[in-house]
């Protein structure tokens, strides 16, 4: 499985000094294969074109004795688009040190012809032929059948990011076939192959939006369908860390890993914000404090503070704005 890359340099371009086991392509196309590098040297040759071509890809393993790479690349626009057929691979394995040796980084949408299997982002996906998944240039596993055929559209970053706010939404997570966008986003990368890409239906700049309009509309989706769990995480995060008196959104989404984009984004499709559950989650501690016999040595200004108010005069008027008293009354009932 050819890991993602950010490179400029296609497939099969020969530098000086390296032998000529590539055919040249015809209109535009590129093409690298192992046909002619002897069998027991091919997976070492395939291993220095990735280092020295794409990044760094260290941990392979189930090599038989039939492994050959046969694959063809066209530019597309600012993207590029590549078909590979991989033989005799079990499981391949990009490592902290290879991600700490790459040089450049992009993202790539693969699908495949066959079952297999891919690991990254906290996601472990068994995916179907013609599911899709978008591979990013961290760590990854991934398992393929004896022989796997692959489109692969490579996206570079700033592309990616130019239509999706946060990428990793998507990152590692199948996009499945017969999905409601996967019957859109299956066929499209399918169908971006080299030798389209080199006599195309449309000006590419049509078909780069095309794909990057998709892409928005599948994060767009999945973010929303996260949105649920996302606000309970969010209301959890703020009650745990309420009493910290300058908390702000920014610091909750970094807790939750997520942008504060999204954060105030699945706030405001519940209709709330994120003042105001910040301030909700302050008054219900001060409450606990003002009517508990266990807090009763403190002043008021002590359980505000405590709290996470900063000011005495807006902690007192929001108690009595949500319960009719001052926080001195509250007490007073209370004991």
């Amino acid at each position: 499985m050819t890991p993602p890359g950010g490179t400029h340099r296609l497939f099969g371009e020969k530098r000086d000094g390296e032998n000529e086991v590539v055919v040249s392509g015809q209109q535009g196309i590129r093409r690298f294969s192992t046909e002619k590098i002897p069998a027991g040297m091919r997976l070492d040759y395939w291993m220095s074109h990735l280092g020295e071509s794409l990044w760094p890809v260290s941990d392979w393993s189930g090599i038989s004795g039939d492994f050959s790479i046969e694959m063809q690349e066209a530019p597309l626009g600012c993207l590029s688009t590549v078909t590979e057929t991989l033989r005799g691979v079990s499981h391949t394995r990009r490592t902290k040190s290879d991600v700490a040796n790459s040089t450049e980084s992009c993202f790539q949408l693969f699908t495949c012809d066959a079952p297999w299997s891919m690991a990254q982002n906290g996601h472990d996906e068994r995916l179907l032929g013609g599911d899709v998944v978008l591979v990013g240039d961290g760590e990854h596993d991934s398992y393929t059948p004896p022989r796997l055929q692959s489109h692969i559209i490579k996206l570079p970053t700033h592309w990616l990011q130019s239509w999706l706010a946060d990428p990793d939404v998507l990152v590692g997570r199948r996009i499945a076939r017969d999905s409601r966008w996967g019957r859109v986003l299956s066929p499209m990368v399918t169908q971006l192959t080299p030798e389209l890409a080199v006599a195309p239906p449309l000006p590419h700049r049509v078909l780069v939006d095309q794909l990057g309009t998709t892409l928005a509309l599948i994060a767009g989706e999945a973010q929303t369908g996260a949105m649920p769990d996302l606000l309970q995480q969010i209301r959890g995060c703020i009650g745990q860390r309420c009493c910290e008196a300058q908390l702000t959104a920014a610091d909750v989404a970094a807790s939750l890993n997520v942008p504060p984009s999204m954060l105030h984004r699945v706030l405001a499709a519940n209709n709330l914000t994120f003042a105001s559950e910040l301030i909700d989650a302050r008054f219900q501690v001060a409450l606990h404090m003002l009517t508990s016999p266990s807090y009763a040595q403190l002043t008021s200004i002590d359980i505000a503070r405590r709290a996470g108010f900063l000011n005495t005069s807006h902690f007192a008027r929001v108690v009595r704005k949500r319960t009719g008293h001052t926080p001195q009354a509250l007490r007073r009932s209370a004991s």
